[in-house]
């Protein structure tokens, strides 16, 4: 079986995923995370990492790489592009250049906004990680288009509610959230796009 990293750009991404990643994975395929602490990092170091995954490939080892990044304030094709383009430098099959049979070794994924656009994707596990809050209709307010919102407007949200009134707790809302989420409900567009690349890629 292969061996799955999965490359973050910070320590919440890592604590939804290690929630999400059971529930998405085969459990024969062993994955590890890699969290690089801030995405300014992960795209420095990113060409080295990956040229360092390619010499693992060429010793024979069946190693898979997902690169996940915020989009924050960029240009989402401009930032996709050049994840393509790290992963064509260091010679690594990608799903958007794949190998002449259709193989890859690397899926690059974009998280439109940011992480909590998934949480916001999954009402019903907003609601089980914070029994307080009233029912959301999935297609009011900042749940109508997931992909628009970002930690503020998730934030916004719940302390409106009476939780986390004084500041958001990055970590545990991701722990709290990522638990509790139904990987093939939720309506996020991006996280849509994340199951299908991982589930493509394993």
């Amino acid at each position: 079986m292969p061996r799955l990293e999965v490359l973050v750009e910070e320590p919440s991404a890592e604590a939804a995923l290690r929630h999400l990643l059971p529930k998405l994975v085969p459990a024969a395929v062993r994955w590890k995370i890699v969290n690089f602490r801030s995405k300014s990092r992960l795209l420095k170091e990113l060409a080295t990492r990956l040229r360092a995954y390619r010499i693992r490939v060429e010793r024979g080892e069946d190693v898979r790489i997902l690169v996940l990044v915020d989009r924050d304030d960029d240009d989402c094709l401009e930032l996709k592009r050049g994840l393509d383009a790290a992963a064509a430098q260091a010679r690594l099959s990608s799903r958007s250049r794949p190998d002449p049979d259709g193989g890859f070794r690397i899926v690059n994924r974009v998280v439109v906004e940011e992480l909590e656009s998934w949480f916001l994707g999954d009402p019903a596990a907003l609601r089980a990680a914070f029994p307080s809050l009233p029912a959301v209709k999935p297609a009011s307010g900042p749940f109508r288009s997931p992909d628009r919102g970002d930690w503020k407007t998730l934030h916004r949200y719940l302390r409106k509610h009476g939780i986390y009134r004084k500041h958001y707790p990055k970590i545990d809302a991701a722990r709290r959230i990522a638990s509790r989420m139904d990987v093939n409900a939720n309506r996020s567009p991006s996280f849509r796009q994340f199951r299908t690349g991982l589930a493509g890629l394993v």
